[in-house]
């Protein structure tokens, strides 16, 4: 987390601040600046311990590493003009219920087409690990941005992926319902009742239905379907297992 975090800050504080100027020296600077703002935070409460600093220069060594070989991996890859960074935007949902949402960047793609830039850093990335995100669903509802365009810097490969995702009306849709009934929640619930976090990344074995639901498909047809091949596989398993018996 606090990797992500130090690189994510410091390539939004590079385009932010360097307009379009790409090169090594601005993206330098931006990230010792963010290395500097978030090295107070990764000590603060708690006892400063030797496993807590060698962590700590964990983090500084692979977050220059990445950056460092950041332009190599990103060639022909910055087509796209920066808005604006890491401003707080909020849209009104139904009387009473607003969104609220930072979107780290906003860049013109293609001259004209808002998207949402994303950065994250993984160990291991599969694509499409961001085809659910919560985050970036609600910047683009308030910035009025088409889809998404990951940033996905992977260090164990060290290589960068850039991924597309658009989000359909229908998703959108599907989306500010959820908002909706979590706005509804939180303004009925108590202070102290409230979880601190209300989301968390799906990965049961229900992901791709939902999935299908926001983007319009027919899920009764497709649960039907999907119950028809569990139960052809449950009666090929017990013929298999009866004439094994015999």
């Amino acid at each position: 987390m606090s990797l992500g975090l130090v690189v994510g800050e410091a390539l939004a504080g590079y385009y932010g601040e360097a307009k379009n100027i790409r090169d090594q020296e601005s993206l330098g600077k931006a990230l010792e600046l963010a290395v500097s703002r978030n090295e107070s935070k990764f000590f603060s409460g708690g006892e400063l311990s030797r496993d807590k600093l060698e962590k700590w220069g964990t983090i500084k060594n692979i977050s220059r590493h990445i950056l460092g070989n950041y332009h190599k991996w990103a060639i022909n890859q910055d087509n796209f003009d920066v808005q604006h960074v890491e401003k707080i935007q909020e849209a009104d949902l139904v009387p009473g219920i607003s969104l609220l949402a930072i979107p780290d960047t906003i860049v013109l793609m293609d001259g004209d087409t808002p998207f949402v830039l994303e950065h994250k850093v993984r160990h291991r990335y599969r694509p499409g690990d961001f085809g659910i995100d919560y985050q970036s669903v609600a910047a683009c509802m308030v910035s009025g941005s088409v889809g998404t365009l990951y940033n996905v810097l992977e260090y164990s490969k060290l290589k960068l992926h850039r991924e597309v995702i658009i989000r359909s009306e229908h998703e959108l849709s599907y989306f500010k319902n959820i908002f909706i009934n979590i706005g509804q929640d939180i303004l009925s619930t108590p202070g102290d009742k409230l979880y601190p976090v209300p989301f968390k990344r799906c990965s049961c074995e229900y992901f791709e239905l939902c999935n299908g639901e926001m983007q319009g498909l027919d899920m009764e047809d497709i649960i039907s379907s999907l119950y028809q091949e569990t139960i052809k596989s449950s009666e090929e398993k017990t013929l298999e297992e009866s004439e094994g018996g015999e």
